[in-house]
Order: C-alpha cells, then structure tokens, then sequence
C-alpha cells in the first residue's frame, strides 16, 4: 500500500513515522524545502514514551508527480492551506486514490470534494498530541483516539481498511457513524483547548489544573454545543465538555498547534475553530460571546507575536 501525506508538520511526520515502521510506503510531500531535506537526509527523529529514534527511509518530496498515484492521500496542512494543498496533491490522484482529511477546523471536506469529485472522500479526527521541534524531528506527547467516517455507505470499505492500516501501525482507529457530528466533536475540543493554551501560552494540561481557565473552556464548550443543535447536530453538553477534559488530561504535556503557531509567529487557525462557531452562530442567530472573545484574542495575540503594528 502507498499513502501519501500531504504536510509534514507534526501530525504528518508522526503519521508517517509509525505506518512506516508498519511496513507501508509513505511518501511526505511538503512545500517547504527545509523539511523535506532533514527528512531524505536524517529521516524523521520521533521522541515518545520508548525514547528517540530515528525512523529513515520515509519519501519525502515537493512534487507530487514523483509520487506516482497513491492507494490513499491524507491531508494534514492547516485548514487555510487545503485548496493550495489539493492543487499541488492532484498528480498523486490515481482514479482509486482514496482522499482522506484529518485536520483541524470544518470545511475542509467540501473543498476537497469539489477538488476531487470523483474520489471517495473520507474526513477523520485524532486526538494525538504531537510538538514539531525542527524540520523532520517530532515529539508525541500524547495518545489518543482516531476517527474515520465516510460521505456515503459505498465508501465504508475504504474506512473499514484504512482503520485496518492504521491499527497495525498502533494508531488505535474507530469507524463513526455521522461525519458531521464527528467533525463537530473535534471541534468542540479545539475551540476548547487551543485558544486558551494560545492565549495564556500554557501546555493543555494546565487548562484542567486553573479553575478560572477551566470555566472559559466549559463556556466556550457548550457554546458550540448550542450552535451544532442549532445545526440539528445532536451532542450533550456534559459529554463533550468531559471529552474535552479527558483530551487535557491524556495529552497533558502538549504544546497545541496553535500555541506552537504563536511561537513561531505563524498564521493560526482560529478562523476555522472558534471563529468558524462565531460565524455559524451569527448566520443562526446563536449567541456565543465567549467564542467570539476567545476569537480577537488570539488574533491580537497573532499579531504581536508576528510584528504587526496593532496601533491602526
């Protein structure tokens, strides 16, 4: 089997690094030259519970053509990369490619459906804690469920093997029944933990451990619960607030991609988390005050840490 992750960031490089070691060919294809080089050079150095070690021998690439086509192609860019991302994932896309989405934020499905409408398109969560440290060198600093759901019932079969796949290489992987309440389901953990890690610049443990951050992240939470309800998306409060501390809790240490995109001086995703909630909630006439704070927050904090002039 040949599976083809499109960003090799941290969740990419850890994807790639455990179903290597599973036997399967794993090409990376990524835009930025300086990971790819530490990737063909060194291979992918994985920090976990065992140690470090190196995994070598993992593809790497910018062209997409020297792939050839792809049993599977797996999409973990940041949400506002994904239409760039398909254009430049279209030379592995055989007419079995399966497309497969396990990235943060909603919506990402729709574009990659109109990109590729004739491939089977599955959307997945994981709930995996991973720190990218340099190009190509990856920290798992937590475990967690994966999850796979499919557009359609015809598409099961790939679900079904993919889950298989991803099982043999210790990815632990569930097929869900509704893609829209899973993809839900994620969302509300990241608009729970993210922003909050961002602002306050905290690993996602400490959330649980300060009681007055651990109330925004409750608000926040069934915020969002109330606007998928608005959206006939049935999720209990209770449940998906539990859920999120149970993701504090078994991914303590983690430093989320949007506190590692803070330090950076990145784009983060806010707009595809909170600020995709702020923005369903309006058009449903749903209040969500402290999603939409939550929003301009990290945003101004965005800014500071890029340099932008904030006094205009």
């Amino acid at each position: 089997m040949k599976i083809v992750i499109v960003g090799a960031g941290a969740m990419g490089c850890l994807f790639g690094a455990q179903l290597h070691q599973a036997g399967v060919e794993v090409w990376l294809l990524e835009k930025n030259d300086a990971s790819v080089g530490a990737i063909i050079r060194h291979g992918i150095m994985l920090e976990n519970s065992a140690g470090t070690h190196v995994v070598s021998g993992i593809h790497s690439t910018r062209d997409a053509a020297l792939t050839g086509h792809a049993d599977y192609v797996i999409f973990f860019v940041k949400a506002f990369d994904t239409d760039n991302a398909a254009v430049s994932a279209r030379p592995c896309i055989g007419r079995r490619t399966v497309i497969v989405t396990l990235q943060n934020g909603i919506g990402n499905v729709e574009i990659l459906s109109e990109h590729f409408p004739l491939q089977p398109v599955l959307a997945g969560t994981t709930a995996h804690g991973a720190t990218l440290l340099e190009p190509g060198h990856v920290r798992h600093a937590g475990s967690g469920e994966t999850a796979l759901s499919a557009l359609g019932p015809q598409k099961c079969a790939c679900a079904t093997e993919l889950r298989d796949v991803f099982e043999r290489a210790c990815i632990h992987t569930r097929i869900a029944d509704d893609m829209q309440t899973l993809l839900w389901g994620k969302l509300l953990v990241n608009i729970g933990i993210n922003p909050l890690a961002a602002i306050l610049s905290i690993s996602n443990g400490r959330i649980l451990e300060l009681e007055q951050v651990r109330r925004v992240m409750h608000a926040a939470v069934r915020e969002g619960v109330a606007v998928a309800a608005a959206k006939d998306i049935c999720l209990t409060p209770d449940e998906q607030v539990a859920r999120v501390e149970t993701v504090c809790r078994d991914t303590q240490s983690n430093v989320c991609s949007m506190l590692q995109d803070i330090r950076a001086g990145r784009r983060t995703e806010i707009d595809y988390m909170n600020g995709a909630v702020v923005r369903e909630a309006r058009a449903l006439r749903v209040p969500v005050p402290v999603n939409a704070m939550l929003t301009d927050l990290v945003k101004a904090k965005q800014k500071l840490a890029s340099g932008v002039d904030t006094g205009r």
